[in-house]
């Protein structure tokens, strides 16, 4: 069961998923990061702020951000930085130090395109949606499946506009799915290789509000983070 969210919250949570994915699946680009450290879009975002997790990834990045701006003359070395950063955290010459492959965690001897890759390219397929790198990269990293929550949230709002309810409800239920199978089951140990291996505020801020947004998220199913277990639960 879930709860219904109209379309303004819908908005807001699809846009911090698109936010979310970028963040983890884009290499960071010098234009991007100066507009946002002109912008500061990390003071607030849309959608999750009651969750503490979010609270302080946004307070991270936005940290970054305004020690950016401070030092112009600093800043191709900042962005190049990161982006050396976002390499060994997620892409690595080898093994990346934060893998953001759920058949990393999921399965034996973390052997990537494995049948859990499989499942999640036949849902993007079910959308007529297909990764660019098809067989040259996982299907299940992380900043992808974010990104496929978002576009189901958006079928879900577009769904209401036409107050087509039966719709709306498969689209909710298409989120609740994927999400309790294929992303919250690894997601604190991804969050964990971040805490561990991020050095710069940053990144260490992506990995709190992406872990937050989609904790947040759950909720809406009547799914919660048992901080004492480490793992996710129904209520």
């Amino acid at each position: 069961m879930n709860a219904p969210y109209n379309q303004d919250v819908l908005a807001a949570a699809e846009a911090c998923f698109a936010q979310a994915s970028q963040l983890l699946y884009c290499e960071p680009d010098a234009e991007v990061v100066a507009d946002q450290v002109a912008e500061r879009p990390f003071q607030s975002a849309p959608f999750g702020m009651g969750d503490a997790d979010v609270r302080e990834g946004m307070a991270l990045m936005d940290a970054w951000c305004v020690a950016a701006a401070a030092d112009e003359a600093g800043f191709d070395e900042r962005v190049a930085a990161l982006r050396r950063e976002w390499l060994r955290l997620f892409v690595g010459a080898g093994t990346p130090d934060a893998p953001s492959w759920e058949s990393f965690y999921r399965d034996p001897n973390s052997q990537l395109f494995s049948a859990r890759t499989l499942e999640v390219r036949e849902q993007y397929r079910r959308h007529g949606l297909q990764i660019e790198r098809l067989h040259a990269e996982p299907d299940d990293h992380l900043g992808l499946m974010l990104g496929f929550v978002g576009h189901l949230i958006g079928l879900e709002a577009e769904a209401l506009a036409v107050g087509d309810g039966t719709a709306a409800r498969e689209a909710a239920d298409e989120q609740e799915s994927f999400l309790v199978e294929h992303v919250l089951p690894w997601l604190a140990a991804w969050r964990y290789s971040v805490d561990a291996h991020a050095s710069s505020d940053y990144f260490r801020g992506t990995g709190a509000f992406v872990f937050g947004l989609c904790a947040r998220y759950a909720q809406r199913f009547g799914v919660a983070f048992d901080r004492e277990g480490q793992v996710f639960k129904r209520k």
